[in-house]
């Protein structure tokens, strides 16, 4: 570990479901608080919100990935359910992982551009930029 960068025991628990999915080669863009977190932001993470990708690989990699990541793999719903979903709660030893669907639809286009690898324990997670993330908060979120 280079001078400066965060160790494991560093980083909140929420930021790991990122980095294994990333490891699985799942595309997504990891949004809300750990993301923010990542950017330097000062905020408490309570979860974990990915944008998913669309596509069928990208969800069956997915569905593959979370076979070993949730704590209820038999809760899961197949890939094809998955698709047709907006958000999936996905409970995980490091907390909770919303999977967001129609996010992944919706705002994959312009997340995207904004988005940039974050090494996180050695695997690159793709974050969204804090002021799309603060958009997304405004759309979504109600205060």
């Amino acid at each position: 570990m280079a001078w400066g960068q965060p160790g494991v025991a560093d980083y909140p628990a929420a930021v790991f479901p990122a980095a294994i999915l990333a490891a699985e080669e799942v595309s997504f863009i990891l949004v809300g608080s750990a993301a923010l977190w990542l950017r330097g932001e000062a905020v408490s993470v309570g979860d974990t919100d990915v944008v998913i990708e669309p596509g069928e690989a990208n969800l069956d990699r997915l569905h593959d990935a979370l076979r070993t990541l949730a704590t209820h793999a038999s809760a899961l719903v197949s890939p094809w359910r998955l698709a047709m979903r907006s958000i999936v709660p996905v409970q995980t030893s490091f907390g909770k992982l919303d999977l967001l669907l129609e996010g992944g639809r919706q705002d994959w286009d312009w997340l995207r551009p904004g988005a940039d690898v974050i090494d996180v324990t050695d695997v690159g997670v793709l974050v969204a930029s804090a002021a799309d993330c603060y958009a997304l908060r405004r759309q979504y979120k109600r205060w």
